[in-house]
C-alpha cells in the first residue's frame, strides 16, 4: 500500500450512516452549543464503522450527535451563511482549498502525529503541513455497472455518454464528479477552468440527459436493484455492494480522481477540543482499520493496514493497483473557475 500511494501525482462523495447514531437536527444544534462534553460531528452517510462512534462515546465520554452532508456543496453553504453548532467536519480536499481561503475552519488546537499517515499523505498539497486538516478517508471515482447487462466490460468514460444502454445511467449528484468526468471524456483536464472546454463538457451533459435516470449520490440501491446498468460511482460504496456478484466497477483508461476526505473543525466550532479529542480517537489504527472494514473506503493511517480485512485490503477496489494509481489526479481548487463551473451545473441540472 505504501508503494501505491507513493506514485501519486502531487494532487488526485459519498454514502444512510448507521441507524445507532443520533441525527443532529438544527433544533439540536442550537440545544447543544453549551455542553463541553458535546461532539457535534457532520460527515457523509455510510461513512463511518458501525461501532466508531459508540467507542468513542464509551473511551471519552464524550456524546456524539451525527448529522449527514448530502452534498460538498451544501456543507460549504451552510458554513458559508454562518451555521453555528458544527465541531468536525468531513469535507473533499478541494473544497479545503475554499474553506481556508473563506476563513471558515480553524487551525487545529493541537499538532497531529503525522508520520502514522502513508507517506505521500502527510504533506498533502490542499494543507502541507496538515495545520487544518487530517485525511479520513480515500477513495476512487469511477463507473460502477452491471456484469450482466453492460458487455464488454466498461474500459472508458464514453461508455456513459453513447446511449447504448438508454435510460438506465444515474450520475452523481456532485459538479466535480460529473463534470469532471464529462470534461475528461472529452479529452482535457478534469480540473479545466476554460471555458470553451467546460462549454464541451457541458453539451456532452445536456446530450447525456435524455439517458440520465437521476443524478444522485445515493446510486447503490438503483444497482442492486437492477434500476440501472451504469453509474457515475464512488468505490467504497460501490465496495459496499459486493455481496451482489453482478455489479462491477472500472476506473476508465482516460483516468480519473483520487479524492481524500478531511476531517477539520468549522471557525464558529463551540466544542474544539471534542473534535480534536476525535481526530486524535480516530488516528489509532485500530480505530481508522474499524471505519475501512465498516464502510469500504481506505483511511490513512499506513499502520491499520495489518488490521484491515485481507479481503479488502486484497481488493482493487479499495487499495487500487500502482498502475492504476498512475491514472488519477486530485481535485484541485478551482479558484475563480469556481462561478464558471457553478454556473454550468445549474444549466445542465435545470
Amino acid at each position: 500500500m505504501k508503494d501505491r500511494l507513493n506514485v501519486l501525482s502531487v494532487r488526485p462523495t459519498r454514502r444512510q450512516f448507521l441507524q445507532a447514531a443520533s441525527l443532529l437536527s438544527l433544533g439540536c444544534l442550537s440545544g447543544c452549543l453549551d455542553n463541553p462534553k458535546t461532539l457535534n460531528f457532520y460527515n457523509w452517510s455510510l461513512y463511518i464503522g458501525p461501532n466508531t462512534v459508540k467507542e468513542f462515546e464509551q473511551a471519552s465520554g464524550i456524546r456524539v450527535n451525527y448529522d449527514e452532508c448530502s452534498s460538498a456543496d451544501v456543507m460549504f453553504a451552510k458554513l458559508k451563511i454562518g451555521t453555528e453548532g458544527y465541531d468536525l467536519i468531513v469535507t473533499p480536499d478541494y473544497m479545503l482549498r475554499r474553506l481556508i481561503r473563506q476563513n471558515l475552519v480553524q487551525p487545529l488546537p493541537k499538532k497531529v502525529p503525522g508520520e502514522r499517515l502513508y507517506e505521500r499523505l502527510r504533506h498533502p498539497p490542499w494543507d502541507p503541513n496538515q495545520e487544518w486538516s487530517i485525511p479520513y478517508l480515500w477513495g476512487t471515482v469511477g463507473i460502477a455497472y452491471l456484469k450482466d447487462r453492460v458487455l464488454p466490460a466498461p474500459d472508458s468514460w464514453k461508455v456513459l455518454f453513447d446511449g447504448k444502454y438508454g435510460r438506465s445511467i444515474t450520475m452523481l449528484d456532485e459538479k466535480r464528479d460529473t463534470l469532471g468526468a464529462a470534461l475528461i471524456s472529452q479529452g482535457f483536464s478534469g480540473n479545466s477552468v476554460n471555458p470553451q472546454e467546460l462549454e464541451q463538457a457541458k453539451q456532452a451533459l445536456l446530450r447525456q440527459k435524455q439517458w440520465v435516470r437521476r443524478y444522485t449520490s445515493d446510486f447503490i440501491d438503483d444497482l442492486i436493484r437492477h434500476e440501472t446498468s451504469l453509474a457515475l460511482a464512488w468505490s467504497g460504496d460501490v465496495h459496499q455492494a459486493a455481496s451482489d456478484p453482478t455489479v462491477g466497477y472500472a476506473i476508465p483508461k482516460e483516468g480519473s480522481f483520487l479524492f481524500v476526505d478531511n476531517m477539520a473543525i468549522p471557525r464558529a466550532a463551540p466544542h474544539p477540543d471534542a473534535a480534536m479529542q476525535f481526530i486524535l480517537y480516530y488516528m489509532q489504527p485500530e480505530v481508522a482499520a474499524g471505519v475501512t472494514n465498516g464502510c469500504g473506503y481506505a483511511n490513512p493511517i499506513e499502520a491499520s493496514e495489518r488490521l484491515v480485512r485481507p479481503e479488502i485490503l486484497a481488493d482493487p477496489l479499495t487499495y487500487p493497483s500502482k498502475e492504476t494509481m498512475r491514472r488519477l489526479v486530485f481535485q484541485e481548487d478551482l479558484g475563480a473557475g469556481e462561478k464558471l463551473w457553478d454556473r454550468i451545473w445549474e444549466e445542465v441540472k435545470r
